[in-house]
Formats: C-alpha cells, structure tokens, sequence
C-alpha cells in the first residue's frame, strides 16, 4: 500500500518542482526588455478599453492655451514669440480669474534681448505670483540626476526664489510616456526639484514653490508618494503611473491668440485692415467674463497639431503635447484617481499558483490514454486558452473599474509556459532518441533524411564504421589571392553567398555536409542512410552547382562583384564515417584514403583547367548516365598507382550544345590515337577540338604532349601515366 501511494506523490513533487522552475523563470524574463515592451503594450490595449469621461470638460480644473499653426497665421511677430506677448497673457488670464498659470514654455538665453521688454514680463510674473516657469535639464536615463550645471535650467526668467518645474517627461521601452517623475536630483545644486506638475500643483494647493512629495506607504501595502493628503502608488522606486483621461483634446483648450487679443492688441488681420475690431479676450461673453479660467489652472503651451516645437509624445491613447502630459497628471491628483501597479510579492504566489495548476492539470490531462488522444489535446488547449481568456478579462475589468493594473505578462507566460513544459515533460522520455537525431544531422542533411532517421532509428549507426562512400570536395579557385584584394566584410558577403546555394543544392540532393574549410566544401553520400545510387547523387550535384555558378557569375558580373570558379573533385571508396571528436564535441564526419583522393582530384583539376573531376571508381557507377571525358592516367601525390580519372560534363537527358557534344567525340578519338602513339593522327582530332572551342585545355595538353613524345618517342612500355607533381 505504501508503495501504490508513493509513486504518485513523486510524480507530483516532480510536477511541483518542474512547475516552480517555470515560475522562477517567468518571474526573471518579465524583468527581460521584449517582456517589458509587452507589457507596456498590454498597458496600452486596456487604457484604450476604458470609457472616455465625457464630463472632463465641464468639470476640469486645468485648462490648456495652446500655441497653434492659427497663432501664427494671427499674430503679427514670428516666433518665438516676443516676451511683451506673454506678459499680455499673463495678465489677462490674472484678469479673467486664473488661479494658477504654468508656462510650459523655454525662454531660452538671448544675445541681444529687450531690456525693457524682459523687465516687464519679470514684473508682471513677481506682481501675479500664480505664475509657474518651465525649466529643462540634460540628465542620464537611468536615474534622471542633473549633471550638468544651469541655474537657469534652460529658461532665462528663472530666478533663485521663482516657481519653476522641470518639464522633462521619461519614455519607456518604446518611446510612450506612461510613468512621470515628481522629483528630480540637481547633483551641482545638491537639491531636488519639483516636475513641471508638481510646481503647479505647489502654487495650487499653496506649497512652497521647491514642496517635494514624500515617500510612505498606502493602505494598500504598496509604496507611495504623499502628496496633499493623496497617496500616489508607486510605479517604480521615483515615478508613478499616470492616469490618462483620453487623447488630444481631453481637457478644455483655447488659441493663446485669443487670450492676448484683447481692445490694446492688433493682430495681423486688423493690422491689414484698418478699423476692423475683433478682440476675442474682453469682447462680450469673452473670455473676460465668461468663466472659462476662473479659478482654474491654466497651462501654456505648444500645441499637438504644432511639429515646430517638437514637443509631441506618444502616449497609451495617441501623440499629445507636453502640455496636454501634465494636465493628465495635474487632475488625476487633483480627483484622486491614481493607477494602482500590482505589487513583486502578490505577483510571485499568483505566478507560482497559476503554474502549479496548468503543469498538473495539463500532465494529468496528458496520462489518460483513450483511444483518441487527439482530443485529449485539444482539450488541454482549451482549459489553456481559457485560462489566458480569464486573466485578460479580468486585467481589463480591475484596470476599468479599479484603476488596478494587474501584471498581465507574468500571469499569462505562466500558463503559456507551464502548458508548454508539461507538453515537454510528458514527451521528453519518449523523444530523447529522435531529438537526439534531429540535433545532430539536422544541420548537414537534407530535412528528408533527417525525417527517415526519426521514423527508423534503426538505419543509423552512430559508432564508426567502414563502408563505401562517394565523396566531394569543392574549392574556389584563386580563392587567397581575391581574399587579400577585397574588404573582409565584402568577401564574407560573397563567401556567405556561395556557400548557400552550393550548400542548398548537396542538400537537395540527398548529400551530408561534413564541413566547410574556409572556402572549400566537403560532402559525401551514402551515409547516414545507405544510398546504392550515391555516386551519381554527387554527380548530379556537381553539375548543378556548376549550371547554378553560371548563373550567379552573370549576376555577380552585374553588381561589379569578383567572378568566383570552382574546381570540384569526386572519388568512391571506403571510408570511416561516424562521430569523430572528444566527450563533449564531435563530429559526423569521415576519414580515410578515399577522401584524401578525393581532395586532391579536386587540386588536380589545375593542371587541366577542368571543372569536375571524378575517378574511375565514380565512373564506373555512372558511365551509363553522365556525359563526360577520359582526362589522363594519373599518379597523384602520395600514390604509385595510376588512376584513370575523367571530366564530368553533364548529365546524360540534359540538354547541351551540339558543338560540347561533338567536341568530346572527337576528343575522345583523338585520345584514343595518343594512347596508340599515333602522334599526327592525334593532333588532327584535338585541332578539330579547337577550331570549335578554342579554350578547350586538355586538347591543347595532348597537342603539346603529341609534339614532344614525336620528337622523344616514349619507352616501349609506355603507358600513358602522367604523375602530378602538386597536391
């Protein structure tokens, strides 16, 4: 009984441990940045669920005076605007009731400024006393720390005892303002400053001009800013959220020319049409008297619709002005209404809870065996898609109703993760063998045999072994030479080029790349998976990469790239092939004699200036289907025995010129009369050879071999070897 109740309170440990690594490992990617940018993304989709509060309007405290294409086309002076303007709005507003003027604006420093001009607008700002400057810093990303030293902060008004706030917002991953900063570090000064908002909302609720929220701990458990009695939930360790209450043109906006166009000012109309009088500011049912800056906040700035001032930033709804930012965060604080981001320590249990149930469930899914397991399948996909349909709803519900922000990704990954491990945890005995066999040869054979050793395993011996292989070496010709003339990032361009459609097409046909030395290929064929038609498969690879070569030297030729040509050399015979290496790093590869000949029959294509070489055991297997040429008797480097080895041409079915035919039939005869000594007759074919391809090397070779052995006949026991001096 013991025992009947022990294995599965194993198995259910092991399922428990597996579904905590997933945990552990969804809790650490979600710190990853591709997890982080979807999260902001998930952000994104449920600020755009929320209903827009079409009462914002009515009952905004903040109002925006926008800088517009419309200012420009009324105002009479260009901008930047003379400071006379804004000392003009400054009063007007006080006059219309404002309770609070933040310029989000930048006087920046002038050469030559207007004394009288600026002296004015610092008098009418020192007399309001509601007025709040924009200053801007330079800081580094990671902690928003001032190091460079402004006092004036980018804003030539701004005074030791004026209320100012930094307009710098921060972006995420991907550019979107979601987070805003109550508080940035001046290092030189060894202060901190309020943001742009928060100076505002000092001169609002009457703080001192440099008040700093400070830090607690909400009802909630989650860490805080206080600020006038409100708790602002922290986002990270120095921002919070920001609540948005919709797009461009949430809050109540008003053309900053009407705000200054008041019976004194002449805008560009009525300067061009004298006696028209058209004084939007203190004309009846103006902005005077109509109540729309009364006790409000008024904030000035740069409109969305106005590239000029570069001050347009993608927000969760769409691209808004700075301005627009900070009336965002002004009345979330001002209504209370504040995102609240799920805390570290409720996303580890949720994560590790979520993990659990989808591992276990979906193992125990995986065990039942019915005669369908197709349908135990989809079922597991089902409960998965649910689950993921779960939390996505009621992400959007708490966001919607609660203003809670849940952390989508973390629980999302962990069902998705959990549903895939339980998947591998299930397979991962009965797969080992062919996930074995898929990393091994995936990478050097054609997915074709790759699928043949998965089904039958059997076919695959993975110690050494002798057997008869065709083998393949490939090498460019001239290959150091260009490699010292060209760019190295150009010559990998080409390198990288080549190899992959010489690569594509052994692979096509059935071959196994061993490996790749520098520009040179080696293949072979007939292992892993027997092959009795290897020889020709290597063959038939060998022309068309040649045919394929063709193509691309005419495009290479076309783009003012270097034309690569290729010497190929095949040989069959006995060869080791297996997993070759250390413990820990091997190969399937191949050795032996067989692929020495092969190499350099490739090397001896030089002295013939062909392009494919095969032996006479390659020949043997496919004399019947290939078009090709005896080429000599030789004695390669490190043999004594003659080989007879000939040139590939092309493949017999394909088509080729009648003049490639007929030259080869007569090379052919001429050859025949050299190996009888009939030195005259021999010459005679192979100039036949020449009138009709004049480039054709090996009829030359005999020709000169002809003359010689004329003027120095060879021994009586000649036997046509020649003995190649190179590798």
């Amino acid at each position: 009984m013991a025992q009947r109740t022990s294995k599965p309170i194993r198995i259910f440990l092991l399922q428990l441990g597996s579904s905590l690594v997933v945990a552990i490992m969804v809790l650490f990617i979600t710190r990853l940045d591709p997890i982080q940018t979807l999260e902001e993304n998930l952000i994104t989709y449920r600020f755009k669920q929320k209903p827009i509060d079409t009462e914002l309007k009515k009952r905004s405290n903040v109002v925006l005076v926008e800088i517009n294409e419309s200012t420009f086309e009324t105002l009479p002076a260009d901008y930047p605007f003379p400071v006379s303007y804004y000392a003009r709005l400054v009063k007007n507003l006080n006059r219309a009731g404002a309770k609070v003027i933040a310029i989000d604006v930048l006087f920046s420093p002038k050469v030559h400024p207007d004394i009288v001009q600026e002296n004015e607008f610092k008098e009418i700002v020192k007399q309001a006393g509601n007025v709040v400057l924009a200053g801007k810093i330079r800081t580094d990303t990671a902690n928003y720390t001032i190091h460079v030293a402004d006092p004036q902060y980018g804003n030539r008004f701004i005074e030791p005892l004026s209320s100012f706030g930094i307009v710098n917002v921060i972006t995420d991953l991907e550019g979107t303002v979601r987070e805003y900063l109550p508080g940035i570090y001046d290092q030189n000064q060894e202060t901190i400053l309020p943001s742009f908002s928060m100076a505002t909302l000092n001169k609002y609720f009457q703080y001192p001009p440099m008040y700093i929220a400070p830090t607690s701990t909400s009802s909630g458990n989650i860490p805080a800013f206080v600020y006038y009695n409100k708790d602002i939930p922290k986002y990270r360790a120095s921002t919070f959220l920001i609540n948005y209450y919709g797009g461009s043109g949430a809050f109540p906006r008003v053309p900053f020319e009407q705000i200054i166009d008041d019976k004194d000012f002449k805008t560009q109309e009525e300067l061009e049409f004298p006696g028209l009088e058209i004084n939007t500011f203190d004309e009846p049912e103006g902005y005077l008297t109509n109540g729309t800056f009364t006790n409000k906040i008024v904030i000035v700035g740069a409109g969305p619709q106005l590239a000029e001032e570069k001050d347009i930033f993608p927000t969760p709804f769409e691209k808004i002005s700075g301005a627009e930012i900070h009336a965002n965060v002004i009345q979330s604080i001002i209504d209370n209404n504040f995102i609240i981001p799920q805390p570290f320590l409720l996303t580890i249990p949720i994560v590790i809870g979520l993990s659990l149930f989808t591992f276990v469930f979906i193992a125990g899914l995986k065990s039942i065996k019915i005669r369908y397991n197709l349908l135990i399948d989809l079922l597991g996909i089902a409960l998965t898609l649910s689950l993921l349909y779960i939390i996505v709803t009621i992400s959007i519900g708490l966001f919607i109703k609660e203003n809670y922000l849940v952390q989508m990704t973390s629980a999302l990954l962990a069902v998705f993760f959990s549903y895939v491990g339980s998947i591998i945890y299930y397979y991962v005995v009965e797969r080992r063998q062919k996930v074995m066999i898929k990393g091994m040869f995936s990478q050097y054979v054609n997915p074709t045999v790759v699928d043949e050793l998965i089904a039958h395993p059997e076919k695959l011996r993975l110690g050494g072994e002798r057997k008869e292989l065709t083998v393949f070496f490939s090498d460019i010709e001239n290959f150091t030479k260009m490699s010292e003339q060209l760019r190295p990032e150009y010559l990998v361009t080409i390198l990288n080029e080549y190899l992959s459609e010489m690569t594509k097409i052994i692979l096509e046909n059935n071959g196994t790349l061993d490996k790749y030395e520098g520009d040179a290929i080696v293949a072979f064929w007939g292992a892993p998976i027997p092959q009795s038609d290897h020889a020709f498969l290597a063959c038939r690879a060998a022309v068309q990469m040649q045919r394929r070569l063709d193509e691309l030297r005419n495009n290479w030729l076309k783009e003012g790239k270097p034309e690569l040509k290729v010497r190929i050399g095949i040989n069959t015979g006995e060869v080791v092939v297996g997993n070759m290496g250390g413990a820990d790093r091997f190969d399937y590869t191949i050795i032996g004699d067989s692929v020495n000949l092969g190499a350099r029959l490739e090397s001896a294509n030089k002295q013939y200036k062909t392009k494919v070489m095969i032996s006479s055991s390659t020949y043997q297997y496919v004399s019947e289907k290939i078009i090709s040429r005896e080429l000599d008797l030789l004695v390669v480097m490190g043999k004594t025995e003659p080989i007879r080895v000939y040139e590939l041409i092309g493949i017999n079915g394909e088509s080729l010129p009648a003049e490639k035919l007929m030259t080869v039939e007569l090379y052919k005869k001429g050859l025949a009369h050299y190996r009888k000594k009939e030195w005259d007759e021999a010459v005679k074919e192979f100039e036949k050879v020449l009138k009709i391809s004049p480039d054709d090397f090996p009829s030359q070779l005999y020709i000169e071999r002809s003359y010689l052995y004329k003027k120095n006949p060879p021994p009586e026991n000649w036997n046509g070897v020649f003995i190649l001096q190179t590798k």
